[in-house]
């Protein structure tokens, strides 16, 4: 079995907190909530920075 790089681990929490940032995103709007959709955003954009860290880093 292979070990996996620093990257892709790193690429595959970001994929972990993207898809959760997306789900809590999508109750929130169902829900009308501004800040829990805020919140969200903010999952959104830390995943998305975790993942162009990473993929700068491969």
């Amino acid at each position: 079995m292979t070990e996996l790089s620093p990257a892709q681990r790193t690429a595959g929490t970001a994929r972990i907190v993207l898809t959760a940032g997306i789900l809590f995103a999508a109750e929130a709007l169902w829900r009308g909530s501004i800040a829990r959709t805020v919140m969200a955003l903010g999952l959104l954009v830390f995943g998305g920075g975790l993942l162009l860290f990473a993929k700068h880093a491969d």
